[in-house]
């Protein structure tokens, strides 16, 4: 049953084309903008063009994370087809991990589409072990994001869910350091910036392109945020069944 109705996700990811391409060609449309504004020395563009590789292919993974996995789930359940699967053998649980296996496969597209412009386009460079394990860490560490999802699935009504979404999805770019770089804020701000889930996403991937192994301390930072999150989750979702 799992199986099947992963195939049925996996079959209406592909119909919904036009969300799949802006969450993946957008952000590709900024780094290509973005890196062929700047004029600068070689050696500095190439060190821009991973970084900003690695900033657009963040941006790309968070707004699966907090626009498509939450607001397909209010949806569901605003026009019955939750209930509905939820009187077939499919548990609730079962659909969970159905919906966070269609995030991951979205991850994997992203890093896929966003790694191959900048390597065929810009001539980002690193040896073959650097790119997977990056984009690696990028596939695992966006799943913790998922549990910001979650918390916003829990609003009842599909309009102030994706302004929500937006909001935080912009706020959390900008504040993060994925369109400007955070040494380029005033320091209070900067404060602000790297102690976001978003900036420490970025450092490990950039890091570990860099060859300077998995950053421990960002990876424990998504960790507590994701544990934070999926609380704060589980407590709405049980307060709201009380009522």
């Amino acid at each position: 049953m799992m199986l099947a109705y992963l195939q049925t996700e996996i079959k209406v990811l592909f119909r919904k084309k036009l969300y799949l391409i802006m969450s993946i060609f957008l952000p590709v449309a900024f780094y290509l903008l973005f890196t062929s504004l700047l004029d600068l020395p070689s050696s500095e563009a190439q060190k821009f063009y991973k970084e900003y590789m690695y900033s657009m292919t963040v941006f790309s993974l968070m707004s699966f994370c907090l626009m498509s996995f939450p607001l397909d789930m209010i949806e569901e359940r605003s026009n019955g087809w939750f209930k509905h699967l939820m009187s077939t053998p499919l548990t609730t649980t079962k659909y969970f991990i159905v919906k966070i296996l269609r995030a991951m496969i979205q991850f994997a597209l992203a890093i896929m589409v966003i790694f191959m412009v900048g390597h065929f386009y810009k001539n980002v460079t690193m040896s073959i072990q650097h790119w997977i394990l990056s984009g690696l860490i990028l596939w695992l560490g966006a799943s913790l994001f998922l549990t910001i999802g979650l918390v916003i699935a829990q609003f009842k009504d599909t309009q102030k869910a994706s302004s929500f979404a937006n909001l935080l999805n912009l706020s959390l770019a900008i504040v993060g350091g994925l369109w400007f770089p955070v040494n380029t804020f005033p320091e209070w701000l900067q404060h602000i910036s790297t102690k976001t889930p978003t900036y420490h996403l970025k450092l490990i991937a950039y890091d570990l392109g860099k060859g300077k192994g998995v950053n421990v301390e960002s990876f424990s930072v998504l960790i507590i945020y994701s544990i934070i999150f999926l609380c704060i989750a589980l407590y709405i979702n049980k307060k709201r069944d009380v009522e």
